[in-house]
């Protein structure tokens, strides 16, 4: 019986020929064209783009020799031999992640990374064809006349629609192939199109290209946050970061509103990878004024528009009130991100205010944001459920980390405001994960499934593995820790990782510390819950803020067989230099090595 391990390589395999086979005709048909060309071009240098090696690159002979040599055409036949006669049963290490179906990265060719293609080339390689496009028949009239980065765009949003809009993400490989082109489409189209000049299109092709990483990525990495620290600065070359109205030689209300949609998608995403990365945001927070997007339809005003109508109402859920809503949210994020990252000092009086002004801003967001069980939401479209869910997911998280370091030093409030917190982050993501799945309600919201969604779950994870463990330190947290409840919750957060295991390190790692956590607890009743009343706001009032509780001894767990397999967390905002995972580190007798 073939294995699903042999079944994946023998598909890779397959699919590493056919690639090599699509190559071995290109050089043939160079070889073809250039007997053709008379004597003194035969003798010539071929006319190519010579493309620097970069550390993203692997193939040293390649990169050489380049992709037009003889030999080239060498390594291509003995590859081929190799790739048709391999024994497709190789060992994988379990701790080795997936790998991926594509050798090409879309992120490491702006970086230089394979071969550089022509607009044309990218056009005909990457573009369906005309008879599947026929909508774009004005475009294919005339390819010169369109911008790269306008292409790019292109590229981009087919890139989005294809990988999220699928219901089954199982669809099938030669259909997960042909979605995995278009980033890599995007990506050439940028580089054609210099997208690191100030230009026309050049913000908004780099940005697309960006949010589709975000939410097509299963693991973001590090490239993403590179890609930002350019972005905003060509949006503030070109003067993103300033309100239209106030420009001497004014806009149409269209490219007004255009630049203000633009900057303030720009800001969310920025803000978000950098605080998925755990890095201060790119954006200048107190350098610019632009204001909000209008909720408006796109049908309400275009091109040719003199003026634009008044904004509709918030109770009308129209799809651009859920990034005014994340763009409110936005401005206090920043201000946590700023605050969890600064030298450690006394700050209580800071950590009140900024609590304070994410729970009035989250009150006064439209009603359809606010917090609501599956049963409450039952008539509410998908659409609706997962912008909810976002928007509170953002809300949760920012309680999580501004609280996080003050539980650790026996502040109530703190231990009150993260444990609720982490909570419900937890409790929602695994009340709705199934419908994720085909069949289910939000299997057409893929989407939200994403990198950043999925790092939200590991940051509730931990942050309630925290509080959970902290009960130890201060018997007195009993109060507020319902510790038979959060370890069930635990348990199905780890059932879930662990199914999801080869999506990332920090998974993995996720995954080991709850099941630490777990072991600790185990057997552990008569948890003390408390009646919350509303768990969007448990701590309305401050009692104790500057109260700090005395401390036990450290108990440690001696008994976790896998306790080597657990090193700090990456990208959740629990580094190896922050105080929770430390706290977490001591209790559960974790190693120290990296």
């Amino acid at each position: 019986m073939q294995t699903s391990n042999g079944s994946k390589d023998e598909k890779t395999a397959r699919l590493e020929a056919e690639s090599r086979f699509q190559h071995l005709e290109e050089l043939v048909n160079q070889l073809s064209d250039s007997r053709d060309s008379s004597a003194e071009a035969g003798n010539s240098a071929p006319d190519q783009i010579s493309v620097p090696h970069s550390d993203f690159d692997t193939s040293s002979d390649r990169v050489k020799h380049g992709a037009t040599h003889w030999s080239a055409m060498l390594e291509d036949l003995n590859g081929l031999r190799e790739a048709l006669d391999a024994d497709f049963q190789n060992t994988i290490d379990n701790d080795d992640l997936e790998k991926p179906r594509t050798v090409q990265d879309a992120t490491g060719i702006l970086f230089g990374k394979g071969d550089v293609l022509t607009l044309l080339q990218v056009l005909t390689r990457y573009l369906p064809s005309k008879q599947r496009v026929d909508r774009l028949g004005h475009f294919w009239q005339n390819t010169s006349t369109f911008s790269p980065l306008w292409t790019s765009i292109l590229f981009s949003i087919l890139d989005i629609a294809t990988k999220t809009v699928t219901p089954d993400p199982a669809a099938g490989v030669r259909g997960e192939i042909e979605a995995d082109r278009f980033d890599i489409a995007a990506a050439h189209c940028l580089v054609i199109g210099d997208y690191h000049r100030p230009q026309r299109f050049g913000v908004e092709g780099l940005l697309l290209f960006a949010q589709a990483r975000c939410m097509t990525s299963a693991d973001i990495g590090a490239k993403p946050a590179l890609l930002f620290g350019t972005l905003v600065r060509l949006a503030t070359i070109r003067g993103y970061h300033r309100d239209p109205d106030a420009f001497q030689h004014k806009l149409t209300p269209f490219e007004s509103e255009m630049r203000r949609r633009t900057w303030s998608l720009l800001m969310q995403l920025d803000m978000l990878v950098s605080f998925q990365l755990g890095l201060p945001s790119n954006v200048q927070y107190p350098t610019w004024d632009t204001r909000p997007p209008i909720n408006l339809l796109n049908s309400d005003f275009d091109e040719d528009s003199l003026h634009l109508p008044p904004g509709r109402p918030d109770t009308d859920p129209t799809e651009l009130l859920f990034y005014i809503a994340k763009h409110r949210l936005a401005v206090v994020f920043e201000k946590v991100i700023r605050h969890t990252l600064s030298a450690p000092q006394e700050q209580n009086s800071e950590v009140e205010a900024i609590d304070e002004e994410l729970h009035r801003t989250l009150t006064a967001l439209p009603n359809v944001f606010h917090p609501r069980s599956t049963a409450g939401s039952i008539i509410d479209t998908p659409s609706i459920k997962v912008t909810r869910l976002c928007v509170n997911a953002i809300y949760e998280k920012c309680i999580c980390v501004l609280h996080k370091t003050y539980v650790t030093q026996g502040r109530w409030a703190s231990v009150q405001a993260c444990y609720t917190a982490a909570s419900n982050l937890v409790t929602r993501f695994l009340d709705v994960y199934p419908e994720f799945e085909p069949g289910g309600q939000l299997e057409t919201e893929r989407w939200f499934m994403g990198s950043l969604t999925w790092n939200d779950f590991l940051l509730g994870c931990m942050a309630l593995c925290l509080t959970v463990c902290s009960t130890r330190r201060h018997t007195s947290y009993l109060a507020i820790v319902d510790v038979a409840a959060s370890a069930k919750t635990l348990q199905e957060a780890q059932l879930v990782c662990a199914k999801h295991s080869n999506r990332s390190k920090d998974t993995k790692k996720v995954g080991r510390v709850l099941k630490a956590t777990i072991k600790a607890f185990e057997g552990q009743t008569g948890a003390h819950a408390t009646d919350s009343g509303d768990t969007s706001r448990p701590h309305a009032s401050w009692p104790g803020a500057h109260t700090f509780i005395p401390e036990l001894p450290w108990p440690t767990v001696s008994h976790l067989q896998d306790g080597n397999d657990l090193v700090p967390i990456e990208h959740t905002s629990f580094g190896i230099s922050d105080p929770g995972w430390a706290y977490l580190q001591q209790f559960l007798d974790l190693p120290n090595e990296i």
